[in-house]
């Protein structure tokens, strides 16, 4: 592995320090002799059958929908459980919900041996025990397709974790209102040879696991068990044991989870009714505050009546103006005086949820540089662009909740229009993006301004090619039919169609043709093209035909 020398590195390899204490090199029958003094006490003070005292709360993880924390004298364990989700990379419908387990150590939660970061084999192994403990439990067909995500954090193993970890997941799926058929608690107990230890501690657990005899029974069995229905949801067993020892060991946990049962209630009803204290009181404080809004909001109207009154409104630098008249169908109206007499100082305004639906009200207002308008009726941004782009100092707008905000190029003509805007509904406008957007514009418009001059050019040419083409005498009908696309990103199209068939008969012709204008405009170093004639052979009917080359434009100028 390689180090990072810009650091101070550690050895790369270390002892642990246990391996020179003393408990370190005793014997198997000297560590199965300390687990019982001389009066038949563990180590910690309890007989064999008396468990640790648990100690449990729930709402331990904020971001959680339920959470829950237990304790057993050492052993430390947290649960957190989220909402319901769609299964990932399933394609097929499932109709019973999953359950999502995930158990992960500490690294420095166990006192043998520090835990690494990637899951190990025991991780996975309580994993899957926790999920098939819980599933009994859980009314899956009420959410089917999805899946619910249990993850238990070990903080310190000093035995009986899976226990721990089944009495925590419950308690945290009750705490998130999922669905479950009954509590579930659970309980563990090592066996060595004739002796039961309800409630392992880690050091009991060690020696049960590593039995040097093979023929004695030796193990730990942990059952957890749904006790309002009289149903065992898991049992898990490690080690060799007879069926009368097997049997014993599954009536003492019955009773230690049944046991367990009212102290987990008691935990859920104090949540409950702190829960709804805990709404209480915050309708209360809304309620108080909510008032004191409206005292403070009555007294702002006084001050403003009596500022337009005594004529010391001119002084403002701030104003709030929301919610005014919110259940009236008509917007908020300015009075076009107060404005102008505002403009010299306002600097920030507020009239959000106002029912607005235009700020050419603002334009006198040239001094302002924050204007909020949330939750309005905006829905032109072109004509709200062209009324804030004459306010100079206006830096930050904030137009959240209108249906203008929506709508295609929004920003971009906003930010476009307003050159000196900085923030645009709470987010920073880019200085590059603003320069790209403002060059933009320009080119648009000087686009559109070549497509306006050529349109009119082309307009001119067909007025002048009409004079030029016209063969002398009465005219019926226009020479040429004219078709010119609109203002449009293309080019204007102009088709012209030879109409002569509709002219007056030959023999009511002038008999001397008249010069034409294009003699005198015409450059002498290359003569115009002849007029042409349509192609008859009978001379009676004229065909129709498409003049697809008009009069060459230099000659028109």
């Amino acid at each position: 592995m390689p180090l990072d020398y810009r650091r101070f590195n550690g050895p790369e390899d270390s002892i642990p320090y246990k391996r020179f204490t003393k408990q370190y090199f005793k014997t198997y029958e000297q560590l199965r002799d300390d687990l019982i003094n001389d009066k038949g006490l563990r180590q910690d003070g309890r007989t064999l059958d008396e468990a640790r005292s648990m100690f449990a709360r729930t709402d331990m993880v904020s971001q959680a929908k339920g959470s829950s924390y237990v304790e057993l004298k050492k052993t430390k364990v947290a649960c957190s459980v989220f909402d319901p989700r769609e299964i990932p990379h399933q394609n097929e419908f499932s109709q019973l919900g999953q359950l999502y387990c995930e158990v992960k150590f500490a690294p420095f939660s166990c006192p043998r041996k520090r835990r690494p970061y990637a899951p190990d084999s025991e991780e996975r192994a309580l994993s899957v025990a926790l999920r098939q403990a819980l599933e009994p439990t859980v009314c899956r067909h009420l959410f089917p397709n999805y899946q619910i995500d249990v993850f238990v954090y070990i903080l310190e193993h000093d035995g009986a974790c899976l226990a721990a970890a089944i009495n925590a997941a419950g308690l945290a799926l009750a705490n998130a209102a999922v669905p479950m058929y009954d509590i579930i608690t659970s309980c563990s107990v090592a066996v060595l040879g004739d002796k039961m230890f309800i409630d392992p501690t880690e050091a009991e657990e060690h020696v049960a696991t590593t039995s040097l005899e093979s023929d004695a029974n030796h193990g730990i069995i942990t059952m957890s068990m749904l006790s309002g229905l009289k149903q065992i949801s898991d049992f898990t067993q490690i080690g060799s044991m007879g069926m009368d020892c097997v049997t014993k060991a599954m009536d003492i946990l019955e009773r230690e989870c049944e046991k367990l049962v009212p102290y987990i209630q008691k935990v859920l009803v104090t949540n409950v009714i702190q829960g709804f204290e805990q709404q209480k009181v915050l309708e209360e404080e809304a309620k108080e505050r909510e008032k004191a809004l409206d005292a403070k909001m009555e007294e702002w109207k006084a001050l403003l009546k009596a500022a337009l009154i005594f004529g010391s409104i001119g002084y403002l630098e701030e104003l709030h103006i929301e919610k005014q008249d919110i259940h009236s169908s008509d917007g908020l109206c300015f009075d076009p005086r107060t404005i102008m007499s505002l403009g010299p100082t306002l600097r920030i305004l507020n009239v959000s949820e106002n029912k607005i639906t235009d700020v050419a009200w603002a334009k006198p207002l040239r001094r302002l540089e924050v204007l909020i308008a949330k939750k309005n009726n905006l829905e032109n941004f072109q004509s709200v662009a062209d009324d804030l782009c004459t306010l100079t100092s206006l830096v930050d707008l904030n137009f959240i909740g209108n249906p203008m905000t929506k709508k295609h190029r929004y920003k971009e003509t906003i930010i476009a229009r307003c050159a000196q805007l900085r923030v645009l509904d709470t987010i920073v406008i880019n200085n590059t993006s603003k320069t790209f957007l403002q060059s933009f514009v320009k080119a648009v418009k000087l686009r559109q301004l070549n497509e306006k001059n050529k349109l009119d050019m082309n307009k001119r040419g067909v007025d002048d090619f009409f004079e030029l083409n016209m063969l002398p005498g009465p005219r019926a009908q226009s020479a040429l039919s004219t078709s010119i696309s609109g203002f449009t990103n293309q080019k204007p199209k102009v088709s012209a169609i030879d109409s002569t068939y509709t002219f007056m008969p030959r023999t009511f012709w002038r008999s001397k043709p008249t010069p034409s204008p294009r003699e005198t405009i015409a450059p002498p170093m290359e003569p115009p093209p002849p007029i042409k004639q349509p192609v008859n052979e009978t001379n009676d009917i004229p065909i129709k035909g498409i003049l697809k080359k008009p009069m060459p434009m230099k000659y028109l100028s």
